[in-house]
């Protein structure tokens, strides 16, 4: 939100492009990796309008759409520490990401809080 302005960006576009050439994005991967490919192309994501979502990897769309991020670039990837003050001090500067294992009840999940025992993370 730094211009003001709230931003849809395209989640396909990193789903198609992210590992494009590697494997099947829709295999889960790491959102630094995500933010490695922007930075590769100038710190670019297209606007979902632009880029919308379809749950499927696909063939990389990235280079023929506008690219969205025109108050900020993503530039790098930082490591956040894993407690609660250091995620809100990270947000203060940027954006900030998680990851979480996903076990089989997970596949279940319809609401509430979920606690899953049997996870090695």
């Amino acid at each position: 939100n730094i211009a003001g302005v709230l931003r849809n960006f395209a989640e396909q576009e990193y789903l198609d492009c992210g590992y494009e050439g590697s494997r099947n994005g829709c295999n889960g991967g790491w959102p630094n990796d995500c933010y490695t490919y922007s930075q590769k192309y100038g710190g670019r994501l297209a606007n979902t309008a632009d880029y919308s979502y379809t749950a499927r990897d696909s063939t990389c769309r990235g280079s023929s759409k506008p690219d969205a991020m025109i108050a900020a670039k993503i530039k790098g990837v930082v490591k956040v520490g894993s407690t609660e003050a250091a995620n809100i001090e990270a947000l203060a500067s940027g954006a900030l990401s998680v990851a979480f294992e996903v076990t089989n009840k997970f596949q279940s999940y319809s609401k509430g809080i979920f606690k899953d025992t049997t996870c090695s993370g």
